[in-house]
């Protein structure tokens, strides 16, 4: 059996105890529909997670939540071709001694 302990401030170790559920551990969940709705797209009803999956693809927008693909850093933008020696150029002009 496995045990888990915390250790407390002043460094002794306390086995925690939890309750184990009395169902399997791989039982089904059912996860209920949603609440209708009005769109605040377009003023319709949004009657069921299906429909509201399809309004947003119809309306190509994206549910924000918890889904990591959305929080990736996005991509470093490339700098155009020449740049980087075009601002060589002018920092130079622009700190070279006018007699």
């Amino acid at each position: 059996m496995r045990r888990r302990y915390i250790q407390a401030r002043d460094g002794h170790l306390i086995e925690v105890t939890q309750e184990r559920s009395s169902l399997p551990s791989r039982s089904p969940e059912i996860m209920r529909d949603i609440k209708s709705y009005r769109s605040m797209i377009d003023g319709t009803w949004i009657s069921s997670r299906s429909r509201h999956r399809e309004h947003l693809k119809a309306h190509n927008c994206v549910e924000v939540g918890n889904d990591a693909s959305l929080h990736r850093q996005p991509k470093p933008l490339e700098s155009p071709p020449g740049l980087k020696k075009m601002l060589i150029e002018v920092a130079n002009e622009k700190l070279r001694w006018k007699e």
